[in-house]
């Protein structure tokens, strides 16, 4: 990130992200990866040639095994996580609710409910890999907190859309809604033990 994110409260980084607007992921990247120059803007000195050396040295294979290489250390705690695997089970159990019925609901005033329902669940994962993503230091923790709780709201959002479906889909809401409160019994936990590790407060 260009400025200095050490210290940041929650709020400054929900601030930052909202400036950000739909394409505030492509901010959240790993501190340690780096920027690839564009064609129309020349590398800085300190950065010049590394990568073109990089991609002229190193096989496809290699390239191919050192991305899995990053993406497995991504998600190597994450199954340890239980708001993780509550969120993830949520979103698999919403989405198997879904399919079956898209083109029920098409033209019906259902439609735009279910598209909220879908864009929102896959929010509530998409926040919770960004924060781990983000990291947990003094420079990045409050904006995994923050992304956290950005992953409750979009819980939330989800859970009202279960709320407008018909008494014909009401025993599979019902379970949905359970499950999704769970799943935010454990994000407010998640919140809490990060918040827990905030010393500099």
């Amino acid at each position: 990130m260009r400025e200095s994110t050490r210290g940041w409260s929650e709020q400054q980084w929900e601030d930052y992200f909202a400036r950000q607007d739909e394409s505030f992921f492509l901010a959240l990247r790993s501190r340690t990866s780096r920027e690839q120059p564009t064609n129309d803007v020349q590398p800085s000195p300190e950065t010049a040639g590394t990568m073109d050396d990089l991609l002229a040295t190193a096989s496809a294979d290699t390239l191919l095994e050192e991305e899995d290489a990053l993406i497995r250390e991504l998600y190597a705690g994450l199954g340890q996580m239980p708001a993780w695997r509550a969120v993830v089970e949520f979103c698999d159990r919403t989405m198997e609710f879904v399919a079956p019925i898209c083109e029920n609901v098409i033209g019906s005033p259902l439609e735009s409910v279910t598209r909220i329902l879908c864009r929102e669940c896959f929010l509530v994962a998409d926040y919770v890999l960004a924060g781990h993503e983000l990291g947990y230091d003094e420079e990045t923790l409050c904006g995994n907190i923050a992304l956290c709780l950005r992953a409750r709201r979009s819980l939330d959002r989800c859970i009202q859309c279960l709320d407008r479906f018909g008494p014909e889909y009401r025993d599979a809401c019902l379970q949905l809604r359970l499950r999704g409160k769970i799943a935010g019994v454990f994000l407010e936990r998640r919140v809490s033990d990060l918040r827990a590790r905030v010393w500099w407060r």
